[in-house]
């Protein structure tokens, strides 16, 4: 494929991949005030969170499979289309529980873009150019996470709660369309004559199995980051949203400077993905920790929140983009992109619900507390993969 394709294609899929960031931080940025006008509470918030994060979870592992056999056209503007649908139906406000169903739909649609967005890397610049493009590619997520605080802050200041949702969801249409257009020539990993494992197998290797319970960790916080971040800054300070965007907007934009530093952390490890992720959750526990006094002034508060979506960007990327990378060779990129996406998703959901209580009734200690205990786990589960 000539090179100027190859980057068009990549351009076009690295937005379409930050546009479902679009579509999935409306969320936090629209809760302040679903809460105020009664839409939902804080534990119906933490409910939907956790909806999505179980819902996507489960449906990476279904979508990762499928993403090696299905065409990544089919697959990336079948989920952008549903995508905009959710959205664009959340947007008229139905009762909680429609709302719910709603999301997640949208948890689901999501779930099908990243396995195909890799596969496309890879059939496009060969599996060892594509580790460096991924490493660039996942930088669309905290792209993403800016624009998304940014686009979705001034969609409900200048026009309205609803278009927090509505927007979004145009969007989301307009690079289904364009993902159709350009990438329908790209075959999936598996055809053809590779030796494609089925995904039974590949639990059954050790390196997989250690990774798994770490994915799940990093995942309790990357996600609870973003959902919580907005309502922590209002509540916590009795700020009002305007207010709050500027520090919630600290955070991702510590975590894209953290994703563009990646190659330089994986080079300085010795391009061992898994000791920038130990490293990743050293950090994330030294920052927790002042966050458990709950005294820290908003701006110290922002910058711990900052450099532990950073560190979780850097273990994210090393876990569910470069990792999978190694089954390039028998066609399983998707697959294993699913697995530990549903661990991370898994993990994230279950931490949502169970936040959304403990936030509640006790406050953000538990939260943060729970942060670096389950940094210090992963270190320590994650010693037999540095010896290899």
């Amino acid at each position: 494929m000539r090179k100027k394709y190859c980057s068009l294609i990549f351009v076009i899929c690295y937005l379409a991949y930050t546009s479902i960031y679009i579509a999935r931080l409306n969320l936090s940025m629209a809760s302040p005030e679903m809460i105020a006008s009664g839409i939902a509470d804080e534990a119906q918030i933490g409910m939907l969170g956790s909806v999505f994060s179980v819902i996507y979870a489960c449906g990476r592992l279904i979508n990762g499979n499928q993403g090696d056999k299905r065409a990544p056209w089919i697959m990336i503007s079948g989920g952008l289309l549903l995508c905009a649908a959710a959205n664009f139906a959340i947007s008229f406000f139905p009762p909680f529980y429609a709302i719910l169903l709603l999301w997640g739909l949208n948890a689901f649609a999501q779930s099908m873009l990243w396995s195909s967005v890799l596969c496309i890397v890879s059939d496009i610049y060969g599996t060892q150019k594509a580790k460096k493009m991924t490493s660039y590619m996942v930088t669309s997520v905290a792209v993403g996470n800016i624009l998304g605080i940014l686009f979705n802050t001034w969609f409900i200041q200048q026009f309205g709660l609803r278009y927090a949702f509505f927007i979004p969801a145009i969007l989301a249409f307009i690079f289904c369309g364009l993902i159709f257009v350009f990438t329908g020539k790209i075959r999936p990993l598996a055809a053809g004559d590779r030796a494609h494992q089925p995904m039974h197998q590949l639990f059954l290797q050790k390196k997989v199995r250690i990774s798994i319970l770490p994915a799940l960790f990093h995942g309790m916080m990357k996600d609870n980051i973003s959902l919580w971040m907005t309502v922590y800054f209002v509540d916590r300070y009795c700020i009002d949203l305007k207010a709050s965007a500027g520090f919630v907007l600290f955070i991702p934009l510590i975590g894209f400077v953290g994703r563009m530093l990646y190659p330089f952390f994986y080079k300085i490890c010795r391009e061992r993905e898994h000791l920038v992720s130990v490293y990743g959750f050293v950090a994330c526990a030294i920052c927790a920790l002042p966050l458990c006094s709950g005294i820290l002034p908003p701006a110290v508060a922002a910058v711990c929140l900052s450099l532990i979506y950073a560190a979780v960007s850097c273990i994210n990327t090393s876990m569910l983009s470069i990792f999978p990378l190694q089954f390039a060779e028998s066609g399983n990129v998707a697959s294993m992109s699913g697995i530990m996406d549903f661990a991370t998703y898994f993990g994230a959901g279950i931490a949502s619900f169970a936040y959304g209580f403990l936030i509640k009734h006790y406050g953000y200690f538990p939260m943060f507390a729970s942060w670096v205990l389950i940094s210090v786990v992963s270190v320590v589960l994650m010693k037999p993969l540095l010896r290899k």
